[in-house]
């Protein structure tokens, strides 16, 4: 293997940290070719100029959702994308769209940064360089204030600059503080529009910044989000708003398309309350829609019916197997391998025993597994094999407070 020593100290203590880096996904085999393949195809596809729908991946605890979605933020880095990756949890269940963009849009990565977000490149850009993006297109956006905001940045002040960039990234200020900038630094009457509604046009800050993303010479924006089942833990208008929200993210049911693509982990088990495996609920795909119905009506009824149906399509949304035993020896030997770079050392380590002695385990487990064996036998000349043990997860609690949002309806 033609890898130096810091390299491949670097991939090891990645791969300690249970965080893969672009270094460790580049050098790493490639176990699930073909789910990587139809992202590939995507991206490919939205290279061309045709905005791809999303996807869902699903597969059991540890089988490498997480995993996917770093190579899949690689693979888009190193094509020339933006890219936010966000992670579901106690205080982000996904019920409140804008919520959800002040995540994704303060997490955006850009190939040629090591910051966060899209300024570096914004203070590039003059306001005459506007109508050389569809920004200013009056009839693009569901509501005109945060295309504003954007134009009104470039004729700020410092700190006016600071607090306008920060409601473009989801921090809103008071509409007045906008009105008094556009004023003073423009020298013209704010324009009259309707009343902005976060629930109602929170998804226009999406489109905004999509834009954004392009017009500054980026090829779209990649929306990723791990840990999609804790929509599960909502009650039922949450999981109703957190679906919509999904649905809307995927592009599954939009007429009009922007330069944005989101892909979701998920872990089995959710399927399990869509279905009716739950004995403690309805099944989702069920009670969801007629909750949308009796809400919105029958067209947002419709889009939920196809959603629940879109996650369920394996083409669309593929299942992460497990590994097979071939696989997980190859990967196994290249970390063995690199180990044996890091550290100058020859491990003679028993694969098979090791395998053996994890039972059926997640691919990290055997990772895990493998770092503490091979760590142990370098330094104290040990055969090792860790005992594995498993905690079984539910998805359904009783715990209302979970999550920290309240429950409104989306307008």
């Amino acid at each position: 293997m033609n890898l130096d020593k810091n390299t491949a100290i670097a991939i090891i203590e990645s791969l300690r940290s249970g965080i893969p880096t672009r270094i460790s996904t580049r050098e790493l085999p490639d176990l699930r070719p073909n789910l990587t393949g139809k992202i590939v195809q995507d991206l490919n596809q939205f290279l061309a100029g045709n905005i791809p729908q999303g996807r869902l991946i699903w597969g059991a605890y540890g089988q490498g959702k997480t995993h996917e979605l770093t190579c899949i933020e690689h693979l888009a880095l190193n094509q020339g994308f933006a890219v936010s990756r966000i992670t579901l949890n106690r205080d982000l269940s996904g019920q409140h769209l804008f919520q959800l963009y002040s995540k994704v849009a303060s997490s955006i990565k850009t190939p040629d940064s090591k910051l966060f977000g899209i300024r570096h490149k914004l203070d590039k850009k003059k306001s005459g360089d506007l109508p050389d993006s569809p920004i200013q297109d009056a009839n693009r956006y569901s509501h005109p204030l945060p295309s504003i905001v954007l134009e009104d940045y470039f004729y700020a002040q410092e700190e006016e600059r600071d607090l306008l960039y920060g409601d473009i990234l989801g921090s809103r200020i008071p509409v007045s503080e906008i009105r008094r900038i556009h004023k003073s630094r423009r020298g013209l009457p704010f324009p009259k529009i309707p009343a902005f509604g976060v629930l109602k046009h929170g998804h226009t800050y999406f489109e905004v910044m999509s834009d954004i993303i392009r017009w500054c010479g980026y090829k779209g924006w990649i929306i990723l989000i791990d840990e999609v089942e804790l929509i599960a833990r909502l009650g039922k208008a949450g999981r109703l708003n957190a679906y919509k929200n999904l649905n809307y993210l995927l592009n599954w049911s939009q007429h009009k398309q922007f330069p944005f693509y989101c892909v979701g982990g998920v872990a089995s088990p959710l399927m399990d309350l869509w279905i009716g495996s739950q004995a403690r609920r309805l099944p989702d795909q069920e009670e969801i829609p007629i909750l949308a119905e009796n809400k919105w009506g029958n067209e947002e009824r419709d889009a939920i019916h196809f959603f629940f149906r879109e996650a369920q399509n394996n083409h669309r949304c593929p299942q992460i197997s497990p590994l097979e035993p071939k696989q997980l020896l190859k990967i196994l030997e290249k970390i063995v391998e690199i180990h044996e770079i890091s550290y100058d050392w020859s491990s003679s380590i028993n694969l098979e025993e090791l395998i053996d002695s994890s039972g059926s385990s997640p691919l990290r487990t055997y990772i895990r597994a493998l770092l503490e064996s091979l760590d142990i036998k370098f330094l104290h000349s040990v055969d090792f094999k860790p005992t594995i043990s498993f905690e079984k997860i539910d998805l359904v609690v009783d715990d209302e407070d979970f999550f920290q949002e309240d429950e409104g309806i989306n307008n």
